[in-house]
């Protein structure tokens, strides 16, 4: 049993279909439509298209962050899933979706963006964001169907926790 696993229960994780309720990102479903909308332009145009995921790392933000018996686990983590949201909506263009999906992290998608300049927004945000939040990405290949290239994105962003 991962050590984790008492205070992953407890994050709060709920969306009414449009949005997260506690850091005002997408939702899954929501995300999920504009994925499939846009990776079909993608495929039409011969445009690239990738993720980038963040998460928080448990084990680290809990090395970086000691605090009193009094601040609950809970409470501190769910304050930075706010704070990270807001890092990313600026870092980000207002045209790239953020979605939060999963309790510890989230998932940006960059529409015409090719491996030079995602590499190069995954390192400007790796710079800006603390040392405990991990960052992935991974493009969309040609003829790669969305469950695969998913399976891809949960593999780098759920390795992270």
């Amino acid at each position: 049993m991962n050590m984790y696993e008492s205070v992953i229960d407890s994050i709060f994780l709920s969306n009414n279909g449009e949005i997260d309720l506690l850091t005002g990102a997408i939702s899954p479903d929501r995300f999920d439509q504009i994925v499939k909308r846009d990776l079909a332009i993608a495929q039409r145009n011969s445009l690239a298209i990738s993720i980038i995921s963040a998460a928080i790392n448990l084990p680290r933000f809990f090395s970086e962050n000691q605090t009193e018996d009094s601040i609950e686990p809970k409470s501190l983590i769910e304050s930075e899933l706010v704070n990270l949201h807001f890092k990313l909506k600026s870092t980000f263009r207002q045209s790239d979706c953020i979605c939060r999906v999963s309790k510890l992290g989230f998932w940006i998608l960059l529409n015409g963006s090719d491996k030079i300049s995602t590499d190069q927004l995954a390192k400007r945000l790796v710079k800006e964001l603390p040392k405990y939040i991990s960052v992935g990405i991974s493009l969309w290949q040609q003829g790669e169907s969305i469950l695969d290239w998913y399976k891809r994105v949960d593999q780098i962003h759920f390795n992270n926790y």
